[in-house]
């Protein structure tokens, strides 16, 4: 509804009732926005609840994805290091807690002489070999009941580059792929297995 002037006419209570209308539009305008708001911000709230349940599912689902990894590969596994290495001796989720510092290795299998640290990786990047010497390194620290074996690492993963693989070998710790024969060890005929 537009409001016509005629400035010959314009009095003091023309002028009121054009002030009044044009609060009363105002006011209207502020309740519409603020209840607008009101709709957006209860909107948004919602949206960030269902985005940090997503993240904990996602989240949940990703450990899922790495503990049925690890429960489909450890029989195959098994197998190879008792043939392969002749470890006796096995235990999955290995953890201890020395000086402060808690460690857990996926695997640890022990033979006569050598124990072998175990990771086990859905996707294996680079970093998970600087990650698994300093578990090696600990463990040689704080585990003196294996003092007179020797220690090697190994990376079991699913997905990886080749390039990644190569420093890993470099590094010389073993890796194992899975892959539809679930394990297989493939190394180059000059790879060198570093003993910690």
């Amino acid at each position: 509804m537009e409001t016509i002037v005629d400035n010959e006419n314009l009095n003091f209570e023309k002028v009121w009732v054009m002030f009044q209308e044009t609060d009363r539009r105002f006011k209207e305008t502020d309740e519409l926005l603020s209840s607008k708001f009101l709709e957006t911000e209860k909107s948004m709230k919602e949206t960030d609840k269902q985005i940090k349940e997503l993240g904990k599912q996602i989240g949940g689902l990703g450990n899922k994805f790495g503990t049925f990894n690890e429960g489909l590969v450890l029989p195959s596994l098994y197998k190879l290091f008792e043939e392969k290495f002749q470890c006796r001796d096995f235990a999955e989720r290995y953890r201890f807690n020395a000086n402060g510092i808690s460690m857990e290795i996926d695997l640890l299998a022990i033979s006569e002489d050598s124990c072998y640290l175990i990771e086990i990786k859905s996707h294996f990047k680079p970093d998970a070999i600087e990650q698994l010497q300093k578990q090696i390194e600990r463990f040689r620290k704080f585990k003196k009941e294996y003092i007179d074996r020797k220690l090697y690492g190994v990376i079991v993963a699913t997905h990886y580059e080749k390039e990644n693989i190569k420093e890993l070998l470099s590094s010389g710790i073993y890796f194992i792929s899975i892959s539809d024969d679930l394990v297989s060890m493939k190394l180059p005929n000059n790879f060198e297995p570093r003993v910690w």
